[in-house]
């Protein structure tokens, strides 16, 4: 999804909306997505944080303790030479299908062409001194943000930079008068993203789409949803649960 003809950006509100119906930046667009993966296909789930309702754990005390040593500054984002050969470095330490550069990360095929930004992107910048030890961008709404990347110096990464950086993104948001921090999505049987629940299961939630609605994270929590989904295509004819509207129904008065 595109903002409208003749607007140059999404709205604070227009962002808060597709997020709370769990649709995510991709590029210089908005989309949404429930399987992922080619040779697995991965059911997920889209993550958010009520700032209102966190409870940091113990782990994430340490984790803020450790990063003292570090000055964190939130700017609004302008791509220059030091955050570019920044992620080419975070690029080459990772064994991840991710984008080859930061400019193909935020406008991902249309990279170059000049086109016109749609977002009003933030980055938090994360130094050793004057070095450039790591950058989280993040893309705020009105009452939400969304994060859309974190990458680091891999000489750091006994630091945990990608959390210290996604704490720092919620601290900003909380600071802020933000109450939504939405980092992304998790996967059912699949450990890859559970790093963005480190801040702790209190005032997270999970969006299911086919009932359009939240629920409080708990463990285990994807793998049931999922179930439950796959039982309820078996059990329907195959238009049947194409339709949205007819699957939700159903689902709704699933046992």
């Amino acid at each position: 999804m595109r903002p409208e003809p003749g607007t140059e950006r999404f709205s604070g509100s227009n962002i808060d909306v597709l997020l709370a119906h769990g649709w995510f930046r991709m590029g210089r667009y908005m989309y949404t997505v429930n399987h992922i993966g080619i040779e697995r296909e991965i059911r997920v789930f889209w993550l958010c944080y009520d700032l209102t309702e966190t409870d940091y754990p113990k782990s994430v005390r340490i984790l803020q303790k450790r990063s003292q040593r570090f000055q964190f500054q939130c700017r609004d984002l302008v791509l220059n030479e030091e955050l570019t050969n920044l992620y080419l470095r975070y690029r080459e330490s990772i064994d991840l299908d991710a984008a080859d550069s930061l400019e193909e990360v935020l406008y991902r095929q249309e990279a170059g062409r000049g086109m016109p930004d749609f977002f009003r992107s933030k980055v938090i910048e994360m130094r050793d001194g004057d070095r450039l030890a790591g950058a989280g961008i993040f893309d705020p709404g009105e009452s939400a943000i969304m994060g859309i990347v974190n990458f680091f110096l891999p000489e750091y990464r006994k630091f945990s930079p990608g959390k210290m950086l996604m704490l720092e993104k919620m601290e900003w948001a909380r600071s802020n008068g933000f109450r939504y921090y939405y980092p992304g999505y998790i996967g059912s049987d699949d450990g890859r993203f559970d790093y963005k629940l480190f801040a702790g299961e209190a005032g997270a939630f999970l969006y299911d789409p086919l009932l359009f609605r939240w629920y409080p994270f708990r463990k285990g929590l994807p793998e049931e949803l999922e179930n439950m989904q796959k039982k309820l295509i078996r059990s329907l004819d195959e238009p049947q649960w194409l339709d949205p509207v007819h699957a939700r129904m159903a689902l709704a008065n699933y046992p």
